[in-house]
C-alpha cells in the first residue's frame, strides 16, 4: 500500500504542476480548490472553472475518451488512479484540458 500511495502522491503532484505550468493566477481559466498540501488531499484535484466553461470543457474531454467527474456549477474533479494511470496519461490529460479551455 505504501508504494501505491507514494505513486498516487507523485501522480497528483505532477498533475498539479502541469496544470499550473506556463500560467499565472491572472491568465488561468481555473483554480485548483483542493488543498495543495499532499498530506491534506487524496488522489484527486478539484478544478473550479471560470463561469460558463464547464460544459464545453467536459464535452471536449469526453470526446477524447477522458473520464472525470463534473460538479455543478463549474467544477471538474480529476483523479489519476495510481493502479493504472501513467505519468504520460496525466500529461496527455493536461494537454487535452488546456486545449479545451482554449476553444
Amino acid at each position: 500500500m505504501g508504494e501505491i500511495r507514494a505513486k498516487s502522491v507523485l501522480l497528483t503532484a505532477y498533475l498539479e504542476h502541469l496544470l499550473l505550468d506556463g500560467t499565472t493566477e491572472e491568465s488561468r481559466q481555473f483554480r485548483i480548490i483542493t488543498p495543495s498540501d499532499p498530506q491534506a488531499r487524496g488522489a484527486q484535484l478539484s478544478l473550479l472553472l471560470k463561469p460558463g466553461l464547464r460544459h464545453n470543457v467536459a464535452q471536449k474531454l469526453q470526446e477524447t475518451g477522458i473520464v472525470c467527474d463534473k460538479r455543478e456549477p463549474d467544477v471538474i474533479r480529476v483523479a489519476p488512479a495510481p493502479l493504472y494511470n501513467t505519468f504520460a496519461e496525466v500529461r496527455e490529460f493536461v494537454q487535452h484540458f488546456k486545449a479545451a479551455l482554449a476553444e
